[in-house]
């Protein structure tokens, strides 16, 4: 398998990640914070260690704190569901925003009465700052959404800049950094977010199971998902203070030393870097194919290693099944989860569109295998492979 598909989660990961889990789950897997014995004192002791580590990698130190969950959604759900929200609260969302956070928040606006706005887009797609301040003063924000890195189109989104204006309404500002962290810089200090959620399985190369926010100091929430936690057990109450208060449930501890070792891994590798050169590489050849259309960042300074495409007389997913039957390659196809910023690529008639997403694994002999694919694009053998589908032989 050519795997091009890291938008959605990075694979393969590290050597030392699976021989991390592998040695975890085999010799260490105990309950963290719920015994005194020397194998859950160091299970903490590694989960303490993990937080430490991400608050370097955003230089947070004495700034945040970190919450750890099973996944971003989770995380998502429990900052935007945290918020004390009242009916008229202006919510904005980037266009590019993904349904982690468009979901919930379309749920509040049917149960509580808040309002979601868009951002305004320029011409070229891009986050028009002018006209962002504009209509801030026009309706203040409670609450302001942007992603790091479209999933979409792999657009690099102002966040520092939007949440600066935002800030002078003293509205909440976060950060989803699920494609983003581990690969772009981000000093917390300077981003403005009072919260950045992040995804272990993507740019960290992290395992599944492991994700989480980091919550500025003296910001609050409210409770969103209550359990136990080792923290007071005689209590119905959950804590009143981070992160515990956000924490409950058992810790996927194998999962955590995954991430353990994906951060130590991390600074022997620009990731950045390596994903430019793989655009800078394919961008070019995939211009040349007949009927294409490239959904990327308005400038290339702003591109991260994703990038969509359409080509006249196919729908995505015709494209992808046809990739992955003849040349074994795995692309997405489709809406990626993230309906509003279709709607301003005018994707219709492709029924979305084909995402190729890098790691730092890609290869340019894989993406000049994916050149050669879109190069012998024919209705012959996307016929073949209905057929074959229908019968049950792939």
């Amino acid at each position: 398998m050519i795997y091009l598909d890291n938008g959605a989660t990075t694979y393969p990961k590290p050597e030392c990640v699976y021989a991390a889990v592998d040695d975890y789950g085999r010799h260490h897997a105990v309950n963290a914070g719920r015994g005194a014995y020397a194998e859950a004192r160091a299970a903490a002791a590694m989960i303490r260690d993990v937080k430490k580590r991400l608050i370097s990698l955003c230089d947070a130190r004495e700034q945040a704190e970190i919450v750890l969950t099973p996944s971003v959604t989770i995380a998502l759900n429990q900052i935007i569901n945290g918020q004390p929200w009242q009916r008229g609260d202006a919510a904005y969302v980037s266009p590019y925003e993904h349904n982690a956070v468009l979901r919930p928040l379309h749920r509040l606006c049917q149960q509580q009465g808040i309002r979601m706005i868009e951002l305004p887009l320029a011409e070229d797609l891009s986050i028009d700052a002018e006209e962002t301040a504009r209509q801030f003063a026009k309706v203040p924000p409670k609450f302001v959404s942007m992603s790091a890195i479209s999933n979409v189109t792999g657009y690099i989104l102002p966040a520092a800049t939007v949440f600066r204006l935002a800030k002078q309404y003293g509205a909440f500002t976060l950060l989803d950094a699920a494609q983003a962290m581990g690969m772009l810089k981000i000093r917390f200090a300077q981003v403005r977010a009072d919260a950045i959620a992040f995804a272990g399985h993507k740019t960290l190369y992290a395992p599944f199971g492991i994700a989480g926010f980091f919550i500025r100091n003296g910001v609050d929430l409210n409770t969103y998902i209550t359990g136990g936690n080792g923290v007071h057990s005689l209590s119905m109450d959950m804590p009143s203070y981070m992160p515990q208060k956000m924490e409950c449930a058992s810790m996927d501890t194998v999962a955590i030393a995954g991430l353990q070792a994906a951060l130590q891994w991390q600074p022997s590798v620009h990731a950045m870097e390596i994903e430019q050169q793989l655009m800078a590489y394919v961008l070019p050849k995939l211009k040349k194919i007949p009927g294409i259309h490239i959904y990327g960042a308005p400038d290339s300074a702003c591109q991260a290693g994703v990038i969509s495409f359409a080509v006249d007389g196919w729908k995505a997913n015709e494209i992808g099944a046809f990739l992955d039957y003849k040349y074994g390659i795995a692309v997405r196809a489709g809406h990626h989860c993230a309906a509003l910023i279709h709607r301003h690529l005018q994707d219709e008639a492709f029924d979305g569109t084909v995402r190729i997403s890098f790691s730092v694994f890609t290869t340019q002999a894989e993406l000049d295998v994916l050149m050669e694919a879109l190069g012998e694009l024919n209705r012959e053998v996307l016929k073949k492979i209905s057929i074959d589908i229908l019968r049950g032989n792939c």
